[in-house]
């Protein structure tokens, strides 16, 4: 059996008021902790028309820079090519967009990168 580590409850504490945020906004929370070849998305929403890719950060403390500093180019490159993966197999037709939801503060960053 899988014990959670202290970072993985983190991570799961940090999704769970994320997802509750933007349910609150009037997301719906189609996926989570949706896993591909390469990698995994946090959430997946809709958003009225369009599919929104919703990386979750949480930092403890400031030490290590913002949550949102912490998608930086290299994630960018991944959540993209995950989510051109997720999009083709379930939603081939729809607008996509890339949120960030940066759990230090609470704060919705749409359209992100």
């Amino acid at each position: 059996m899988h014990k959670p580590t202290p970072n993985s409850e983190t991570g799961r504490r940090a999704e769970d008021r994320a997802a509750d945020y933007l349910r609150a906004g009037g997301y719906e929370i189609l996926q989570r902790n949706g896993r591909l070849p390469g990698g995994e998305i946090d959430l997946v929403c809709k958003d009225g028309a369009a599919i929104v890719i919703v990386e979750v950060k949480a930092r403890a403390t400031g030490a290590f820079g913002s949550a949102l500093g912490a998608v930086g180019a290299r994630k960018q490159q991944t959540l993209r090519r995950l989510a051109v993966d997720y999009l083709q197999f379930f939603a081939p037709d729809a607008r996509a967009r890339f949120d960030v939801v940066a759990v230090d503060g609470l704060v919705l960053h749409r359209n992100a990168f």
